[in-house]
């Protein structure tokens, strides 16, 4: 014997469902900078939610780094949702990221001992419920394994 509900039933739980799990921040397909020169050039007029994005400085120095964590802080700062930070070595400074707009109480940091495991938390986190996921680290291999 099947029971169905009624339409309207269903329609509120799914619409309680998506309150409960931050679908309405999602409804939004990109993310604009608000900067004419750079929302044109991007597809659909910003970095696309869901998608995976590659932050880097201009070099290898520690400056280059705090630059592309501060300009990554800054975009997961107009996100809804926790934030996941993924680092090998404690040297993420909690008030810089403030600074640009990213709430220390909003942000989730986990200390990996190494790459191969930063990545593996970086990805079981890709799965959703995080405005961002941020994995910090040094090169990536491109190596097919």
């Amino acid at each position: 014997m099947s029971v169905s509900a009624p339409p309207a039933a269903i329609s509120e739980l799914r619409e309680r469902i998506a309150r409960l799990e931050g679908g309405n921040a999602r409804e939004r397909k990109v993310l604009p900078f608000g900067v004419a020169a750079i929302d044109s050039v991007l597809p659909g007029g910003g970095l696309a939610f869901g998608g995976l994005h590659e932050v880097a400085g201009g070099g290898n120095g520690a400056v280059d780094g705090a630059a592309a964590a501060l300009f990554a802080a800054g975009i997961a700062a107009r996100t809804a949702g926790k934030v996941l930070w993924c680092v090998t070595r404690p040297d993420l400074f909690a008030p810089a990221i403030e600074q640009a707009g990213l709430p220390p109480g909003r942000v989730i940091y986990v200390e990996a001992g190494d790459e191969k495991s930063v990545l593996a938390c970086f990805e079981e986190c890709l799965r959703g419920g995080f405005g961002a996921v941020v994995a910090e680290i040094a090169r990536l291999s491109m190596t097919a394994s």
